[in-house]
C-alpha cells in the first residue's frame, strides 16, 4: 500500500515525465486512497467529541472509498470509481456540514465538494462537467435556505481550539488536493496540445520526400513542372533551345471573363501542348508564370523549330478551347534562344520582347536583339533610377495586413515604387535587379527606411520594412538603421521583414544585428516561409516573431491538399513557438475565410486591400 502512495504521489508531482493515461489513473486513485484513510481518522475524532452523526459521514465515505480500491484491483474500471468519488465528494461534505450547524461552524467542510466540478472539467465531456458545477451551486443554494434551521439545532460540544484546527487541516488539504488536480488538468492540456502538433507533423511526415519534392517544384494550377523545376534542369542539361511561349492577349480574357475562367484557359491550353507534345518525347514543358510557359527541346536546327512552331500556332488556331460554352480562340508569341544555359532564359525573354514588339509570332535570339534589349532594360533603367532618386521620384505605397482576429487594420508593409517621367508607377519588378547591378540597390533602401519611419511617425500603425541578408551584413546599413531608430523613437512598431533567409551563412552577423534592433523594441519577421522545409531551423536563431507564408502555398490551399498540411503545420510549429503567421497573397474571400478556420493570426493580400500611396 504504501508502495502505491509512492507512486501514484510521484506521478503527480512529475507530470513532465509520465504520459496522460498514468496521470488520469493517479489523478482517481489517490483520491480515495488519501482521503479514505484520512476520513477513517476525522470519524474517530468526531466520535471523541461524542459527535456520532457526523461521525458516520466519513465513516461512510472511509469504507465505499476501501471497497471501490478493491474492486479496481481486481477488474481495473476506472470509471465507476471515478464516478463513486465524484459524487461521494460532491454530497458528503454537504451533508458533514449541515450535521455540524451549517456555514457558521462547517463551512470549511464544503471546500471538499469543490473537487467535483474541478474533477468533471477535467474527466467529463464539457456539456456534462457543467451539471456537476450546477449541482454544486444547487447545494450551496440549499445550504443557505436551511442554515437558520440548522444554527437553533446545533449543539456545540467541539472546543474552540478543535475547531480551530479541523479549519486548518480542512483547507490546506483540501487545496492542496484542488491543485494537484488543477496540475493535472492543465499537464493534460499541454499533453493534448502536443499530440495535436505531433499528429500534423506525421500527417505531413505521410507525404514521401518525394511528394514534397514533387509540390515544391509543381505548378498548382496545371501540375506542370514550374520556375523552380525549370531552374534545376537547366543546372543539368546541355545543348538544349528553350522556347518561351507566351499567350497574347491574355489580360483581356481575364477581364472580360474574370480570373478563375482565366485559370480554367490556362489549364486548358496546357493539356493542349502537352497533347501535341507527346510525338516529342524529349522535349520538357514548364509552366513560368502567368499565361508563359517554356518548353525546352533537343532540337537545335532554327529550320525545324520553326516548322514545328508553325504547325502548332495553326492548330491552335483551328482549335479553340471550349470552356463552360464559349470557344476561346488563342494566339501564341514564341521567343526562341539557343545560347548558353545560364543565358537561356533570360535571351528568350529578349526574343519574345522583340516579338511583340514587331507583331511576330516567332523570333529567335540574335545579337540584335540583344543589343536593343541591353540598352532598354539596362542602360535606360540605370538612368531612369538615377534620375528617380536625385528628383525625388522613389515613392512608397503600403499594403495594409488585417488582423484576422478583430477584423481590423493594425499594420502595413512598405512597398518601394517609382515614378517614371510621365507619372506612371513602376513596380520593383521592373527595376529593383537593374539597380543591384549597377549597385544602387542600397541607395534605394536607405530611401525605404526613412521614408517609412517618416511616414509611420505620427500614426499608431506598426509596419515592416524588408531588408536583405546583405543589408544586414553591411556595416554602413546597420549603422544608419540604427541611427533611424535612435532619431525616430518608434522602434516598438517597427517590423524588420527578412528576405531570402535560407541564404544566411554569417548567422554571428545576422543575430548581432537582430539583438541590437530588438533592444530598440523591434520585431522580426520572415518572409516566403515555407518554400524549404528546412528553415524551420532558422527561426530560433533569427528570433522570429512572425512568419509570412509563402503566397505560393497560399493561393492554392483551397484545391490542393498538400498546400493545406503544409500550412497547418507551419500554423502548429508556430503557435508552438509562440510566433505569430501572416499569410501572403490572400486574394479571395474564400481563402481568408479558410485562412481563418486554420487559425493564421494575420491576412495580406488583394482581397484584404492593394498597395496605396495612402494609409486608410
Amino acid at each position: 500500500m504504501i508502495q502505491a502512495y509512492k507512486h501514484y504521489l510521484h506521478i503527480l508531482l512529475n507530470t513532465e515525465q509520465v504520459s496522460e493515461d498514468e496521470l488520469k489513473e493517479a489523478s482517481i486513485i489517490i483520491v480515495p486512497m488519501v482521503i479514505g484513510p484520512i476520513s477513517l481518522v476525522w470519524a474517530l475524532i468526531y466520535i471523541a467529541f461524542e459527535q456520532y452523526i457526523p461521525a458516520l459521514i466519513p465513516l461512510f465515505y472511509s469504507c465505499v472509498s476501501f471497497i471501490n480500491l478493491w474492486c479496481y484491483r481486481r477488474n481495473k474500471n476506472l470509471l465507476i470509481i471515478q464516478k463513486v468519488q465524484m459524487l461521494l465528494v460532491l454530497i458528503l461534505p454537504f451533508l458533514l456540514m449541515w450535521t455540524l450547524g451549517g456555514f457558521a461552524q462547517g463551512s470549511y467542510v464544503m471546500i471538499w465538494a469543490f473537487f467535483a466540478p474541478i474533477a468533471s472539467l477535467i474527466h467529463e465531456k464539457e456539456q456534462k462537467s457543467q451539471y456537476w458545477l450546477y449541482s454544486f451551486v444547487a447545494l450551496v443554494v440549499l445550504s443557505v435556505v436551511i442554515d437558520p434551521l440548522l444554527i437553533t439545532h446545533y449543539n456545540h460540544t467541539i472546543p474552540p481550539l478543535a475547531q480551530e484546527v479541523f479549519f486548518f487541516l480542512n483547507v490546506t488539504a483540501a487545496l492542496c488536493g484542488i491543485y494537484l488536480l488543477l496540475k493535472y488538468f492543465i499537464r493534460k492540456t499541454d499533453i493534448n496540445t502536443k499530440e495535436k502538433l505531433k499528429e500534423k507533423h506525421n500527417e505531413l511526415m505521410e507525404y514521401t520526400q518525394d511528394e514534397l519534392t514533387k509540390m515544391f517544384y509543381t505548378d498548382s494550377l496545371t501540375g506542370l513542372p514550374n520556375r523552380r523545376a525549370l531552374i534545376e534542369a537547366k543546372k543539368e542539361i546541355h545543348n538544349f533551345s528553350l522556347l518561351l511561349i507566351n499567350i497574347d492577349t491574355f489580360s483581356q480574357i481575364n477581364d472580360l471573363y474574370g480570373e478563375k475562367f482565366g485559370d480554367k484557359v490556362l489549364i486548358k491550353f496546357s493539356e493542349f501542348l502537352q497533347e501535341n507534345l507527346k510525338k516529342n518525347p524529349e522535349c520538357k514543358l514548364f509552366r513560368l508564370s502567368g499565361d508563359e510557359f517554356v518548353l525546352l527541346s533537343k532540337e537545335k536546327n532554327r529550320d525545324t523549330l520553326k516548322n514545328n512552331l508553325t504547325k502548332l500556332i495553326e492548330e491552335i488556331h483551328k482549335h479553340p478551347l471550349t470552356i463552360e460554352d464559349h470557344d476561346i480562340y488563342l494566339n501564341i508569341t514564341v521567343g526562341i534562344s539557343f545560347e548558353e544555359t545560364e543565358l537561356l532564359l533570360p535571351t528568350a525573354n529578349m526574343a519574345l520582347k522583340l516579338a511583340k514588339k514587331e507583331s511576330k509570332n516567332i523570333v529567335f535570339y540574335s545579337d540584335e536583339a540583344s543589343l536593343n534589349e541591353e540598352y532598354e532594360n539596362n542602360l535606360k533603367w540605370i538612368q531612369e533610377i538615377k534620375d528617380a532618386i536625385l528628383e525625388n521620384r522613389i515613392v512608397m505605397f503600403f499594403q495594409p495586413i488585417m488582423d484576422n482576429k478583430t477584423r481590423t487594420v493594425t499594420k502595413y508593409e512598405s512597398l518601394i515604387r517609382l515614378v517614371d517621367k510621365k507619372g506612371n508607377i513602376i513596380t520593383p519588378w521592373h527595376f529593383l535587379e537593374i539597380a543591384k547591378k549597377a549597385k544602387l540597390y542600397k541607395k534605394l533602401t536607405k530611401i525605404v527606411i526613412r521614408k517609412s519611419f517618416e511616414a509611420f511617425k505620427d500614426n499608431t500603425y506598426d509596419f515592416s520594412i524588408n531588408l536583405t541578408i546583405e543589408d544586414i551584413l553591411d556595416h554602413n546599413m546597420n549603422e544608419y538603421i540604427f541611427q533611424m531608430l535612435q532619431n525616430y523613437g518608434i522602434g516598438k512598431r517597427v517590423i524588420f521583414e527578412i528576405v531570402e533567409s535560407e541564404s544566411i551563412k554569417n548567422f554571428d552577423t545576422v543575430e548581432r544585428f537582430i539583438k541590437k534592433v530588438k533592444s530598440y523594441g523591434c520585431r522580426i519577421a520572415i518572409d516566403d516561409f515555407g518554400t524549404g522545409y528546412s528553415n524551420f531551423e532558422y527561426l530560433m536563431k533569427l528570433q522570429a516573431d512572425f512568419i509570412k507564408i509563402d503566397g505560393s502555398i497560399i493561393k492554392s490551399i483551397l484545391n490542393n491538399k498538400s498546400s493545406e498540411v503544409l500550412t497547418s503545420v507551419i500554423i502548429s510549429f508556430a503557435k508552438e513557438m509562440n510566433i505569430k503567421t501572416i499569410a501572403e497573397y490572400v486574394e479571395t474571400k474564400e481563402i481568408h475565410e479558410k485562412l481563418i478556420k486554420m487559425g493564421v493570426n494575420k491576412s495580406q493580400g488583394y482581397y484584404i486591400d492593394k498597395p496605396s500611396a495612402d494609409l486608410h
